[in-house]
């Protein structure tokens, strides 16, 4: 009896005693160095003769970062803008004809040149004078950001902007000023008015590939004034390039491309791969 009253009392100092033990958590030390692991297999799946240790990469939170898959030197393309000509036909009193070159940078970039000829001929319906505008020089330079950089250059959506500059003539003609009072109509014109006018454009636009080397390409584009220098006497209806009233325009232009390089950048293990 006296021996299991023993067992007993040693049994419940052992249970005491394991519930007031406390576990000491380990230590984490995220400076501490990878560790190497077995592999018995590679990367193809296939048996090792002899296992080795590798030093894996266990972080899988890498952010993934953009990288350019085309060569720095692209294409680089040619584009004659014919928007205003159908309006034109449809009967707008303005138009801005232009050509363009742009050079396409890892198919990412593209710096935009362009350079054309404005003009106008308006008699606002009610109004007492005609606008002319002779044809007059502009140009433009900025910039496309293209969102498929990474797939074929035959097919682009993209963004810029664009600062263009001209310097024109007008022409305000047979204006005429009528007195209620003395019932009585005077004429007269201010010709040969000189303007200047800086602007910019924020451009969206697409271009797709139509046969060959030859594509269609649109953008939507909203302007604003920058600095203005009026006539002498009036101020301009019409910029070229510019526009009219709307701060809204667009273009619609067709384009050559000319590739200057050949297919995607081959990444190092691409080769590898290929060597083997």
């Amino acid at each position: 009896m006296r021996a299991v009253l023993t067992a007993i009392m040693a049994f419940m100092v052992l249970t005491v005693t394991a519930q007031d033990r406390k576990v000491t958590p380990v230590d984490q030390d995220d400076k501490k160095p990878q560790q190497p692991t077995l592999h018995y297999y590679d990367k193809h799946g296939n048996e090792l003769k002899e296992p080795v240790y590798v030093l894996a990469d266990l972080d899988t939170t890498k952010t993934a970062t953009a990288k350019a898959v085309y060569p720095a030197l692209t294409s680089i393309s040619f584009g004659a803008n014919f928007f205003d000509a159908i309006l034109k036909i449809a009967g707008q009193k303005y138009a801005s004809f232009d050509v363009w070159a742009s050079l396409s940078l890892y198919n990412w970039i593209s710096p935009v040149v362009e350079a054309g000829v404005g003009f106008a001929s308006n008699t606002p319906k009610g109004g007492n004078f005609t606008y002319k505008g002779l044809p007059s020089f502009y140009a433009k330079v900025g910039f496309n950001y293209n969102f498929l950089y990474k797939s074929n250059p035959d097919y682009q959506a993209y963004i810029g902007f664009r600062a263009g500059f001209s310097s024109f003539k007008y022409d305000v003609k047979d204006i005429t000023i009528s007195s209620g009072y003395w019932d009585e109509t005077a004429g007269f014109s201010l010709p040969r008015q000189q303007a200047s006018a800086f602007y910019g454009e924020a451009v969206a636009g697409l271009s797709v590939k139509i046969v060959d080397r030859f594509s269609l390409g649109w953008s939507l584009r909203y302007h604003f004034k920058m600095k203005v220098n009026n006539g002498k006497e009036s101020a301009p209806w019409f910029i070229p390039g510019y526009g009219a009233q709307s701060p809204i325009t667009a273009t619609l232009s067709a384009i050559y491309t000319l590739p200057l390089s050949k297919g995607k950048i081959i990444k190092d293990e691409d080769k590898k791969s290929a060597g083997k």
